[in-house]
């Protein structure tokens, strides 16, 4: 495992001061949103995040190995076939085609044996078995008789669900929040959540209240820092939470907000703007990304390459496909063959695979031949698991 460089008690106190940051962040800033103080979270959420950011840039090259690591010796030592990443002290697992969780110790958290499974998500995971997706607690209790075609995680305090054609929202006590149904549902962002119903979409609260805008939309996007990406009468524009437009112009292609920016096409150009709409960063690609820590990818003329928030090219690579960056590392595709490099366009290893996935939780799946088995690999390239 590499050394990020400082002793434990320094590591400690960074850990502790990300965990208390984090903490009165979310307190402050749901007490926010229910004000509905757009000009107030906005500050607050961009504030807030640079710390966080810094912190974790500091902490996580530590903590990603450490439990990847972790991870590792746990499955040699349980012959288990996988383990996810920690949730909530909680670990998905597989064995023998059955998923289960373990704490950090190898400790199951019950002796029921699922289809499939979900991590934890602010206490709570989804289950499923031959009956049907159910959620459970961090005791392994279920929540509720009730089961669903299909159970999402909780957002908000809220879960979207799918049962019998429709979906709904219900809360951590499993009720229903409303007897409202919907074709379609997104996830609760920043207080709201968009749904589909009898062909127009639009948004509703906590309480599956609709929101009393002037108008339906074609498509709507979730709330991104003060505002939602929608569109109708085939243009796309920008709303904030009173429904009113957030940003006057409208545009043949837009992102939603990230880190203060969008990216938007007009008239077949390609530029990022600010809150207040104006163009901050010109750009001269075909197609251009939202930013992933920091970076943007950019395509022209077929050949793929990454962007600051100042609109300069990080470096002089170039790659016949580029995904976004993911835990500081991307992947690339250069020669019908895919690898990861870091922002400084280093390569992690010299590997080559016929395919390649993000990093999420310290891992990537991979496919070393077209055709062939898949496995998981961390940071440095290391193989963890092979795919079972």
């Amino acid at each position: 495992m590499s050394n990020p460089g400082y002793n434990c008690q320094e590591l400690t106190n960074l850990l502790s001061a990300l965990k208390n940051l984090k903490s009165d962040f979310n307190l402050a800033y749901q007490e926010i949103l229910v004000s509905h103080d757009l000009s107030l979270a906005r500050a607050l959420k961009i504030k807030v995040k640079e710390k966080v950011n810094s912190l974790e840039a500091r902490t996580n090259p530590f903590n990603i190995a450490f439990e990847v690591d972790l991870r590792k010796n746990l499955a040699e030592q349980n012959n288990l076939d996988f383990v996810g990443a920690f949730h909530g002290g909680w670990a998905k697992v597989k064995k023998d085609g059955k998923y289960f969780f373990i704490d950090k110790t190898g400790k199951e958290l019950s002796s029921e044996r699922y289809e499939s499974v979900g991590n934890f998500s602010e206490g709570l995971a989804w289950v499923r078995d031959s009956r049907g997706s159910i959620y459970i607690d961090r005791t392994g209790q279920e929540i509720s008789l009730k089961r669903y075609n299909v159970a999402g995680d909780f957002h908000e305090g809220l879960a979207r669900v799918f049962d019998t054609g429709d979906h709904f929202f219900i809360n951590r006590a499993g009720q229903e929040i409303s007897s409202e149904r919907y074709d379609l549902a997104n996830n609760f962002s920043e207080g709201f959540a968009g749904v589909k119903q009898a062909g127009k979409m639009f948004f509703v609260d906590h309480a599956g209240k609709k929101l009393n805008f002037k108008e339906d939309y074609k498509e709507v996007c979730d709330f991104s820092e003060g505002l939602a990406r929608v569109s109708k009468d085939k243009v796309m524009f920008f709303i904030d939470y009173t429904g009113q437009r957030g940003v006057t112009t409208t545009y043949d292609n837009a992102s939603s907000f990230v880190g203060g920016l969008a990216w938007v096409e007009k008239d077949g150009e390609v530029f990022y703007i600010n809150y207040a709409g104006e163009k901050v960063i010109s750009v001269k690609y075909d197609f251009a990304d939202d930013f992933h820590e920091g970076l943007a990818r950019v395509e022209k003329d077929g050949k793929w390459s990454f962007i600051d928030r100042t609109g300069q090219e990080i470096n002089a690579e170039k790659y016949d496909f580029a995904s976004n960056f993911s835990e500081g590392l991307v992947r690339v595709v250069r020669n019908k063959e895919w690898f990861y490099v870091d922002r400084a366009g280093q390569e992690i290893s010299a590997e080559r695979y016929a395919f390649a996935e993000n990093f999420s939780e310290g891992l990537a799946r991979v496919q070393e031949q077209e055709y062939g088995e898949y496995s998981y690999i961390d940071h440095t390239g290391r193989k963890i698991f092979d795919e079972k």
